[in-house]
């Protein structure tokens, strides 16, 4: 079983440290969901955090230990989402990143960013 709240401790950590993140949030009450069907039936899906990088992206940010089939189809439907938005071109460039290790958080967000991390993997201790 994940530790959730460490995990998203060890998130928040590295988005406040990471020198290429310019803003984020927790989206918590925010409002911000995504649509998605899971067995048919409509439902929201409630991203962890959004990021807005220093080249000005924003990145929905997922941390899941375990991909099951509800979070595979939450991940498409963001996916699908962010295509859709960006096809749109009226709301800035968006991403989507499904984190397994929130400790590599940090390097994998390097994809988006202009300055990097460079600490390697984070462990909360």
């Amino acid at each position: 079983m994940a530790d959730t709240k460490k995990w998203e401790q060890s998130a928040a950590f590295l988005l406040d440290s990471h020198p290429g993140v310019k803003r984020w949030v927790k989206n918590d009450r925010l409002g911000f969901t995504i649509p998605y069907r899971h067995r048919g039936l409509l439902s929201r899906y409630i991203p962890d955090f959004l990021v807005v990088t220093d080249r000005d992206e924003n990145v929905i940010v997922e941390i899941k230990g375990q991909v099951t089939d509800d979070a595979d189809a939450k991940a498409k439907a963001a996916e699908r989402w962010v295509e859709a938005v960006n096809r749109l071109g009226e709301h800035g460039e968006w991403r989507y990143l499904l984190v397994e290790d929130p400790g590599r958080l940090g390097i994998q967000i390097n994809a988006f960013t202009g300055s990097q991390w460079d600490e390697g993997p984070f462990e909360l201790t």
